[in-house]
């Protein structure tokens, strides 16, 4: 009787435990959809899995899933800084955007504004864009005599010395008229937009790492805990929602997985 009633004083505390680490990843996961890291299905799902996982922590509603709940809060702690990651990596990269847009817009001011076109090959290079961002800069250099832009002769003769592969520098669609441009244009050769904002953006928006590991930890809760929890239906109620939680689970990797066919998203 008292082993029992330790066991379960254990088991008690190991599930109001489970619920520091998942309190955080609800509020993190109620803050990246607001941020628009995350869309609201996959914030929604991730939430209401996590308050799932929480529930199941302290009344697990069959013996056999209580180490199960403990390898997925584990998992969720392992996961959470991977995601963190990735969203901050992202917004650092939205505010490399900003400083494209605003270099765009200083062009509008100044078409003949030099340093505001650097701004833009050094965006770009820090983006990913290399080959286009080199070639711009090295169209830069005979209006930027060394003595004065010393900075910028020795930032472009790094980015030449990391030897970029040939596919950075194949040429860019515009998404207004669908013409390509080859490296060193800044706006479109067809048209005259702005095309490499545009491509920007959608190596940002189209790069979401953070969504893919949220939607693969709700696809991996699912089959741990929720197939198991299922078994303890009676029999027809427990296929339909293990093919239901088997749906979910291959329909959210499927969407977040999805953006990546594209060829730009990383």
């Amino acid at each position: 009787m008292q082993f029992e009633r330790l066991s379960n004083n254990s088991a008690a505390l190991i599930g109001c435990l489970a619920w520091i680490p998942l309190a955080v990843w609800i509020l993190s996961c109620v803050n990246w959809t607001i941020t628009g890291d995350i869309d609201v299905v996959t914030g929604i799902a991730g939430i209401a899995v996590a308050l799932g996982l929480g529930y199941e922590a302290i009344n697990p509603p069959v013996p056999q899933l209580a180490p199960l709940t403990v390898v997925a809060v584990f998992v969720t702690v392992l996961m959470f800084p991977f995601v963190r990651m990735a969203m901050e990596k992202k917004q650092l990269k939205n505010i490399d955007i900003e400083h494209l847009e605003k270099a765009y817009q200083s062009l509008g001011l100044r078409p003949d504004n030099v340093m505001a076109k650097f701004r833009i090959a050094k965006v770009l290079f820090d983006l990913g864009v290399c080959g286009h961002a080199v070639r711009i800069a090295e169209s830069l250099m005979p209006q930027m005599p060394q003595r004065f832009f010393l900075d910028e002769h020795r930032m472009l003769r790094r980015w030449q010395m990391t030897h970029l592969e040939a596919r950075l520098f194949s040429p860019i669609p515009c998404s207004d008229c669908h013409g390509m441009n080859a490296p060193g244009n800044i706006f479109c050769s067809h048209c005259g937009a702005p095309y490499l904002i545009y491509f920007a953006k959608g190596r940002v928006v189209g790069g979401r790492l953070g969504k893919k590991l949220v939607a693969t930890w709700i696809s991996f809760i699912a089959i741990l805990i929720g197939i198991p929890a299922a078994k303890a239906l009676p029999p027809a109620l427990s296929v339909l929602s293990i093919l239901l939680m088997m749906g979910v689970a291959i329909g959210m990797t499927f969407m977040a997985f999805r953006d990546t066919t594209g060829g730009v998203a990383k």
